[in-house]
Parts: C-alpha cells; sequence; structure tokens
C-alpha cells in the first residue's frame, strides 16, 4: 500500500489524520503501508471514498489513481483523440501550451 503513502502527502494528510477519518490506531497505517498487514475490505472501500480512488490503486495493483467509475466528457474524449492524432512534435507544442496556461491560470488566482 505504498500509494497510500503518496495519496496522503498529495492531499496533506498525516497518517494520524487518516487513521481518525477512518476509525483506527496511527500503527495500523503503518503496517498497511509498510505491507505487514491489509486492511478489512470495510476499510479499504472506506480509504477509496476518501482519497477518491480505486481498491486497486490502494493496494498497488495499478498506477491509475483515478477511480475505476472515472468517465471522460465527450469533449475530453474529442480533445484526447485530437491530441493522440498529433505528431511529436505538434504533442509537446500542446503540452508547453496547456502547462504555460494553468500557470498563467494560477499566477491570476494567486494575484
Amino acid at each position: 500500500m505504498k500509494n497510500l503513502k503518496k495519496l496522503a502527502k498529495a492531499k496533506n494528510k498525516t497518517l494520524i489524520s487518516i487513521a481518525v477519518d477512518l476509525g483506527i490506531s496511527q500503527e495500523a497505517i503503518s503496517q498497511y503501508i509498510s505491507g505487514k498487514i491489509y486492511p478489512k475490505v470495510t476499510i479499504l472501500l472506506k480509504m477509496a471514498e476518501i482519497f477518491n480512488t480505486s481498491t486497486d490503486y490502494l493496494l498497488d495493483l495499478t498506477d491509475n489513481p483515478l477511480p475505476a467509475d472515472f468517465r471522460l466528457s465527450e469533449k475530453e474524449l474529442i480533445l484526447l483523440q485530437n491530441y493522440r492524432n498529433l505528431d511529436n512534435d505538434n504533442k509537446l507544442k500542446i503540452e508547453a501550451y496547456a502547462q504555460a496556461f494553468n500557470d498563467y491560470k494560477n499566477e491570476e488566482r494567486d494575484n
């Protein structure tokens, strides 16, 4: 359950706060992460809900943190298909533009 540690860090959650959310001990969380024990199914499902991810991701069975029921909108599917049809040079341009646009929007928000 090494992905649990990644999720906690990404969400700025401490092991103590996760333990409180789940109603279990911090020691149990530490043992899950170290692989010494695995959580009960009810705890695993609660974790997936808290972190909005799949149980497979929590169990390190996939590198995809998105929940199993994750779906793209019609516009997102079209955008993805258009991106996939580009050559590598144009993909790099689109990626750079998207990053620059996000950076600009974040700066605008912070000011």
